[in-house]
C-alpha cells in the first residue's frame, strides 16, 4: 500500500509517566485552579466561556492538550496514584470504558448538577456528561471532485483512487468500520465491514489518528475528500478552502462527554462541568466548534444544521458493543487494511 500512515507519538505522554507522583489522592489539597484536558480545537471554544466561570466562582482555569481520547487516556492512568488533571473530555465510547476505573474517575453528582436534566436521554451516565454531539461527515474539495458526493457508498467508486482521508480504527472508536458495515449492506456485521474496507484500499491516500493533521492534509489538497466531523472541516473551509460537507445515509453520530477525576477538586470539576451544560453556555460551544449543544433548549448552529443527518438517517452506536470488539478489531485492522 501507498498510503501513508499519520500519527503522533506521546511525548508528553512519556514525559508524565516519568513524572507522575507517587503519593496518594487524599493527600493532595484543593485548588482554586482547575486543569481540564481536552483537545486543542475545544479549548478553542472553552477559553471562551472559562473566563464567566472564574467571574462567577473565583476558579481558574487551566487547559491541557490531548491528542486524542485513547491518549488523553493513557496518560491519566500514568497519573492515577496523583492525578493533576481535574476535568477530562473524551470521546463516549472512551469514557464508557474509562469510568470502570474507579480509583480514577468518581461519579457525577448529579443532585449538584442541575443542568444534567437538560440533556437528553443517554446523554448523561452516572460517569459522564455529554457537552455535544456530531456525525462523521464526508467533507470535499469542490475544486478537485467535480461530481458531487451524496453517498458514503460513492467513496468506493475509482475515480477516488488515492484521493481519500479516513480515520485509523482507534480514531471515533471505530466509526469508520461501522461506516463500512452500512455500505456493505449488513450493519453490525464485522466481516462484512472488514470486507467492504478491504475494497476502499486503493481509494485511501491517508490513515489519520491526529485531526490537526487531518486537517492539514485536505488544507494542502494531500487529500480531496476527507471523512471528518464538522467542526474540523469548517476549520479548513474557514481557512478559505472550497470544501462542500455532506452526511448522507447511515452517518454516525458521536459524542464528547467530561469526567470528572478523582482529585480534592471534584467538587469544582462538577460545578464547571454543569457550567458548561448553562443554555447560553452550551450554545457557545456548540456555535463555535460546530457541534450540536447536548442540552435540549441550546440552539444548534445553523451552518451545522445544514450538514446533520435528515431524520431517521443516522446511526447511533452500542458504545458498550464498541468497546467490547475495539481491541479486536484494531489488531485486524492493523493487519488487513493499515498495512
Amino acid at each position: 500500500m501507498n498510503f501513508k500512515r499519520y500519527r503522533l507519538f506521546g511525548a508528553a505522554l512519556t514525559a508524565a509517566a516519568l513524572s507522575a507522583v507517587a503519593m496518594p489522592v487524599s493527600a493532595q489539597t484543593s485548588s482554586d485552579t482547575l486543569t481540564v484536558m481536552s483537545w486543542g480545537i475545544t479549548q478553542s471554544a472553552l477559553k471562551v466561556v472559562n473566563e464567566e466561570f472564574t467571574k462567577k466562582t473565583g476558579v481558574k482555569v487551566r487547559l491541557i492538550a490531548q491528542t486524542g481520547s485513547a491518549e488523553g487516556l493513557a496518560r491519566l492512568q500514568s497519573m492515577r496514584n496523583a492525578p493533576t488533571i481535574d476535568v477530562w473530555m473524551s470521546t463516549s465510547a472512551v469514557a464508557e470504558r474509562a469510568f470502570l476505573d474507579k480509583q480514577l474517575f468518581v461519579p457525577l453528582p448529579a443532585d449538584k448538577m442541575p443542568n444534567l436534566k437538560k440533556l437528553p436521554p443517554g446523554l448523561a451516565t452516572a460517569g459522564y456528561a455529554s457537552i455535544y454531539t456530531y456525525p462523521l461527515s464526508i467533507g470535499y474539495r469542490t475544486d478537485a471532485v467535480k461530481t458531487p458526493i451524496t453517498a458514503w457508498s460513492d467513496l468506493w467508486k475509482p475515480e477516488f483512487k488515492g484521493k481519500l482521508g479516513v480515520p485509523d480504527i482507534t480514531a471515533y472508536q471505530g466509526r469508520i468500520l461501522l461506516i463500512a458495515q452500512g455500505v456493505g449492506g449488513k450493519p453490525g456485521s464485522t466481516e462484512v465491514g472488514f470486507e467492504t474496507l478491504k475494497k476502499l484500499k486503493p481509494n485511501i491516500a491517508m490513515l489519520y489518528s491526529s485531526d490537526a493533521q487531518a486537517r492539514q492534509a485536505l488544507a494542502q489538497g494531500d487529500v480531496s475528500v476527507l471523512v471528518e466531523t464538522p467542526a474540523h472541516l469548517k476549520r479548513v473551509s474557514d481557512a478559505g478552502v472550497p470544501l462542500t460537507i455532506v452526511s448522507p445515509k447511515g452517518t454516525v453520530i458521536g459524542s464528547d462527554v467530561a469526567m470528572i477525576v478523582n482529585t480534592p477538586n471534584a467538587e469544582k470539576a462538577a460545578s464547571y462541568i454543569n457550567f458548561l451544560l448553562e443554555t447560553k453556555n452550551n450554545t457557545a460551544i456548540g456555535e463555535i466548534l460546530n457541534m450540536a449543544p447536548a442540552n435540549r433548549e441550546s440552539a444548534m448552529p445553523a451552518s451545522l444544521a445544514k450538514v446533520m443527518p435528515a431524520a431517521g438517517d443516522a446511526v447511533i452506536p452500542d458504545e458498550t458493543e464498541i468497546n467490547r470488539n475495539i481491541a479486536a478489531w484494531n489488531d485486524r485492522f492493523k493487519r488487513e487494511i493499515a498495512q
